[in-house]
This record gives structure tokens, C-alpha cells and sequence, in this order.
């Protein structure tokens, strides 16, 4: 579900911590991070969420948390009404870590499935079987699953 520009997250790095991404939801908001560490029949993916610690007012997460190559699930969903919002809830591979960012990068639902191993691509395929039914009627959902293979 991207919303806008979120083909990228950049998170500023101070000493050992990582700020909150731009698209962090401080009031009103659902967020999490989740490292993916597998296929799950009823959630899609088996996530271990990061763990978030306060330091001053700002909640950041510890950058030994964050790897090259492993692949995170990022939520941040607004929940209140108003103003028009960017929501972000996607898979991100991270990319890139450097002394003052950590990059992490928009990877398709393919592409997990693909790195997490092609014996489980029906308990994914499934599972976004199930969460589109939740939006949309059984024939709306055929047409879509026909139209876009």
C-alpha cells in the first residue's frame, strides 16, 4: 500500500540509535517495524517487530537491529481523520547502512517471496487471496486476480 514517494526510507543515524522515518505517525498513528523472518499462514509473513527505546521525547530504534540484505516489514498508518496523510505499509529490504543513515529500500511482494523460498508462495498467495476479499467483493476480486494475473 504506497502512498506517495516511499520507494525509499532514509533514517538519520546518532550514535547508536535510529531516528523515526519521515513518515512516522506521532499522534493518531499506527507504526511499527518488523524484521520478516519467514512465511506464516495467517499473518503472510513471520516478523520479529523491532524494538523501540525512548531517549528525551523521540522514540528511535538500536542500529544493531537493522541488516544489510534482510527484509522489513514498515507500517506507518494514520488513523485519524483530517488532513491528508502518507501512509506506508510495505516490504523494504535494507540496503544500505553508512555513519549517518540506514536506507532501507522497497521490495515487491514477489521479490520476498522469491528470497524467502518458493515452497511457500501458496500460504502468501492465500493470505493476499484473503486480504483482498476483505475490500472488495468475491467477482471484483476475480476480475482483479484475472486482469492483473
Amino acid at each position: 500500500m504506497l502512498e506517495g514517494n516511499t520507494d525509499e526510507i532514509r533514517m538519520g543515524i546518532h550514535s547508536q540509535f535510529v531516528e523515526q522515518h519521515e513518515y512516522w505517525e506521532s499522534r493518531r498513528g499506527k507504526n511499527w517495524i518488523a524484521k520478516i523472518t519467514g512465511l506464516d499462514e495467517k499473518y503472510g509473513y513471520k516478523r520479529e517487530f523491532l524494538r523501540s527505546v525512548k531517549v528525551g521525547t523521540k522514540k528511535v530504534f538500536h542500529v544493531e537491529d537493522f541488516h544489510i540484505g534482510e527484509i522489513y516489514d514498515v507500517g506507518s498508518v494514520y488513523t485519524g481523520g483530517g488532513r491528508q496523510r502518507i501512509n506506508v505499509r510495505d516490504t523494504f529490504e535494507c540496503a544500505e547502512i553508512t555513519e549517518t543513515h540506514v536506507v532501507l529500500r522497497y521490495v515487491s511482494q514477489d521479490e520476498v517471496i522469491r528470497k524467502l523460498g518458493e515452497k511457500n508462495t501458496d500460504i502468501i498467495a492465500q493470505n493476499l487471496v484473503r486480504q483482498l476479499l476483505r475490500i472488495v467483493t468475491k467477482d471484483q476480486a476475480l476480475k482483479l486476480i484475472k486482469h492483473y494475473g
